[in-house]
């Protein structure tokens, strides 16, 4: 029994997203081009037109695929934290977790690709933002009652580890000699455990 055709076109949608991200994995955002995406989903190039008339169009729709992606990965690795777990720790593992997967390397992909491309920078632009906003409110939940830091302040802590990841992510992408990730999130936890076991602010 065939779908309905409304079904149908969601399924080739999502195909042709998941496609898109496939290639910026494995070719890059330079060598993707509509005729590998609709190989790729398995759908005719006209298809891929009826759905996204233009390279651009199916990009950007691929960016907010990516966001949902790694927001979903997020709020999924926070709600695995136990209640009788160290919080610090079990938080950092769980977020960590989201930086090991195509998601992130798509991410990646399109941000480099961003910076030379105005259109696409500020699509990246907004959807960062969101993402940011986002996983800065689920921080605020998790490390709220650990030390006496105001929100803006718990913010800041969300937003340094997620520099530290995105540099150990990136570095990750290249193959060569380095130290494993778990010691540089041991260093992560104990500055961090620092930061929430004092009563200071960070400015």
């Amino acid at each position: 029994m065939r779908q309905p055709l409304q079904a149908r076109s969601v399924a080739t949608r999502m195909a042709l997203l998941d496609a898109t991200v496939d290639g910026l994995c494995r070719s890059g955002y330079c060598d993707l081009t509509t005729n590998d995406i609709a190989r790729r989903a398995g759908v005719s190039r006209g298809a891929l037109l009826h759905h996204f008339p233009s390279k651009a169009d199916l990009v950007g729709a691929a960016v907010e695929h990516v966001l949902r992606r790694r927001l979903d990965q997020f709020t999924q690795a926070l709600a695995t934290l136990s209640p009788s777990a160290d919080i610090v720790d079990a938080a950092i593992d769980a977020v960590w977790s989201m930086f090991d997967g195509q998601a992130f390397v798509a991410w990646a992909e399109l941000w480099v690709a961003a910076r030379t491309d105005p259109a696409l920078s500020a699509v990246m632009l907004d959807v960062e933002q969101r993402f940011t906003e986002q996983s800065r409110g689920s921080a605020v939940e998790v490390f709220g009652g650990i030390g006496t830091f105001p929100v803006e302040a718990l913010s800041l802590v969300r937003d340094f580890i997620f520099a530290v990841m995105n540099g150990l992510a990136l570095e990750r992408l290249v193959p060569r000699q380095r130290r494993p990730p778990a010691e540089y999130l041991a260093v992560l936890k104990a500055t961090v455990r620092g930061l929430l076991d004092t009563n200071r602010t960070v400015t």
